[in-house]
């Protein structure tokens, strides 16, 4: 979970520091909108999933209704933002692109949802589970609802472009996605190359190595 929250916050620090770099009019515009459809995408379907199974799979388990209850409610601080995130990445042509608007929709609400982001692992860690196995059982179950409509051209890509390979967790470098690497290659030198403007906002190239961000 800390992976993949690391992967959201990653992208959108990405999408800060792009937006008033990108010029109005162009085909960088367009890759841009893209790449933060797909950032929209990634967080909706993951709070969809936690709402609409995880959570309530893990009260079950531990047969603590409400138990996460905070988490749920967490997803409202930051709900009105995001829609309008949505709506702008969506429906902006190219040619109405502005930089400065952009930022300030971003900064409307990331404070809140990044918070939430943390805020949710030690929630996690503090329930206490002491079925590990039953846990896994949700967690692989989540994971699978999570892919079932995942696009090899769009969601996998961007994914891999917003990992950091140097990432650690326990001393442990990351471990996300857990594919194996000849699909990461297939992805890397041929789905990625139908969208490929897009990921050059990903602040890792598609084999989880950071980018320098340019001088504006």
């Amino acid at each position: 979970m800390a992976q993949i929250h690391n992967t959201i916050i990653r992208a959108l620090n990405s999408s800060w520091n792009h937006a008033v770099s990108v010029q109005p009019s162009t085909q960088e515009a367009t890759d841009f909108l893209l790449f933060n459809q797909q950032l929209f995408t990634t967080l909706d379907h993951h709070h969809k999933v936690e709402d609409d199974y995880m959570f309530p799979a893990i009260e079950k388990m531990l047969n603590r209704p409400g138990a996460m209850e905070e988490n749920g409610k967490g997803h409202e601080a930051f709900a009105e933002g995001l829609t309008i995130f949505q709506k702008y990445v969506f429906v902006t042509k190219a040619a109405e692109y502005n930089g400065v608007t952009f930022r300030h929709i971003i900064e409307s609400f990331a404070p809140n949802l990044i918070q939430h982001l943390h805020d949710e692992i030690p929630t996690l860690v503090g329930l206490h589970v002491l079925d590990s196995t039953a846990l896994m059982k949700v967690w692989k179950e989540a994971e699978r609802i999570a892919l079932k409509d995942h696009d090899l051209y769009s969601d996998a890509p961007w994914t891999l472009g917003c990992q950091d390979k140097l990432f650690t967790i326990d001393g442990q470098k990351c471990g996300f996605p857990d594919v194996p690497w000849i699909l990461e290659a297939v992805i890397r030198n041929w789905h990625a190359k139908k969208h490929a403007g897009a990921w050059k906002f990903c602040p890792s190239d598609l084999s989880g190595k950071r980018r320098q961000l340019k001088a504006m």
